[in-house]
């Protein structure tokens, strides 16, 4: 397997292959390997604190929709939004990336930030300028933080940080751990703090101004705690040419991107599979397990599960391509189970309650797809990994059309519009 930078690859940099990476490990970061397990610990910390608040801001946003004026006048909007941000996203992401390839991580990340900053400020002046809430306002400041970036350029910048600081072999626990972190933290902390909400709007304003601090707290620790981790910028290429990157790296790498374009679809199946499982069942046994145990088990296995096996996996020292190859390996495997998964739970639906559940519960340990596609990609390139991540919303994206199709039964036409975020759609990280 191989792949080309996007857009002209320097002499120095040539093709990446499984055998031979686009660069050696101790040519991407001069320091030793203490200070950059020591770079790794802070850039979690950073992602965790970016999670929390990502989260908190993604609930935010639905709740202003809801107590938005003229609402149901304007209904249509609030199932366009998630569709308006994986398109902005797909258009700005290239742009984005390949600056972070010329200027550096650290710049592009505190841009991203910067957009999410002022969203959050918006959403609390306007309440204070006594203006009536208006979700078209709304929506244009949703677009407005899509157009610095947003998550999904933020999210194609932790991996390509993690990728400057590691070697191909080490990258899929990592990687693992971050899907983990991102789970944990946006969709459980963030949405146990919605939860602790009180009702009326000056709570809300009062938590949105609480995010916010925490946004900004976001900014102070990447620009105290975080070294820049780029040694060799690129250069700047036309516009034009960087923004249709992701549709280059689909074209290079077909199989790798819709693995996981499929695999972004079906997270959001577990919304159908959870309702089946509940309707079929009777019991609060049950209807606890249907609504914790997919979050716990796939948080288990990204934090403990799958970076257990890597590592029984490599006690005896593996050249990069059988590692590269085992990681391919379990994303193709795990896909097959959850399609599996899949279509068994819908097709048995509630003829019988005990395979249901057993079926059910396979989905959560698949899991590790995300991780090692990503650490399939033979590159420190920030444009590779920010249109792996556009690919990986795009998926999510598709999968609400059909969930919301499917529960609602809109048209074939409504499909295009017809979105909405659960808070456990932890793919759209």
């Amino acid at each position: 397997m191989s792949m080309q930078e996007s857009g002209d690859s320097t002499p120095a940099q040539g093709t990446a292959t499984e055998t031979s990476p686009l660069l050696p490990r101790n040519e991407v970061n001069g320091t030793s390997s203490d200070n950059r397990r020591w770079d790794l610990c802070k850039l979690f910390l950073v992602a965790a604190v970016y999670f929390l608040h990502r989260g908190m801001y993604d609930r935010f946003v639905s709740v202003s929709f809801i107590l938005s004026k003229d609402i149901n006048e304007h209904w249509y909007l609030w199932k366009y939004r998630q569709t308006l941000r994986v398109l902005l996203s797909l258009l700005t992401i290239g742009w984005w990336s390949h600056l972070a390839d010329v200027w550096g991580r650290k710049p592009i990340m505190l841009i991203s930030l910067t957009g999410t900053t002022l969203s959050y400020l918006l959403f609390i002046a306007l309440p204070q300028a006594k203006l009536p809430p208006d979700p078209r306002v709304y929506v244009g400041i949703v677009a407005l933080d899509c157009l610095f970036g947003g998550n999904i350029a933020f999210s194609g910048l932790l991996y390509t940080y993690i990728g400057d600081c590691t070697s191909p072999n080490s990258r899929f626990m990592l990687f693992s751990a971050l899907k983990g972190l991102s789970l944990f933290f946006y969709a459980a902390v963030a949405g146990f703090v919605i939860v602790l909400l009180p009702a009326g709007q000056i709570f809300f304003i009062l938590w949105m101004m609480i995010s916010s601090v925490v946004a900004l707290l976001n900014i102070v620790l990447i620009i105290w705690l975080l070294p820049e981790t780029l040694q060799s910028p690129d250069q700047q290429l036309p516009i034009l040419k960087v923004m249709i990157s992701p549709v280059v790296v689909f074209l290079q790498q077909p199989w790798l991107t819709l693995t996981l374009f499929a695999y972004a679809m079906t997270p959001n199946f577990e919304i159908i599979k959870m309702r089946f499982g509940i309707l079929c069942s009777e019991g609060p046994f049950f209807y606890w397990w249907y609504s914790i145990f997919a979050f716990v088990a796939s948080v288990f296995a990204l934090l403990f599960l799958y970076p257990a096996i890597l590592i029984l996996y490599q006690r005896k020292p593996r050249p990069l391509q059988a590692v590269l190859r085992f990681n391919r390996r379990l994303a193709y495997t795990c896909l097959s189970l959850d399609v599996f998964s899949t279509v068994t739970v819908f097709s048995i639906a509630n003829s019988n309650r005990i395979a249901h559940l057993v079926f059910a519960a396979i989905s959560p340990f698949t899991v590790a797809i995300t991780p090692a596609i990503y650490s399939l990609v033979p590159s420190y390139s920030a444009v590779l990994f920010g249109s792996f991540s556009v690919i990986e919303a795009l998926g999510g994206m598709f999968s609400n059309m059909f969930v919301q199709s499917f529960l609602t039964g809109a048209t074939p036409t409504s499909l295009i519009i017809v979105v909405s975020t659960e808070p456990w759609q932890y793919a759209s990280f």
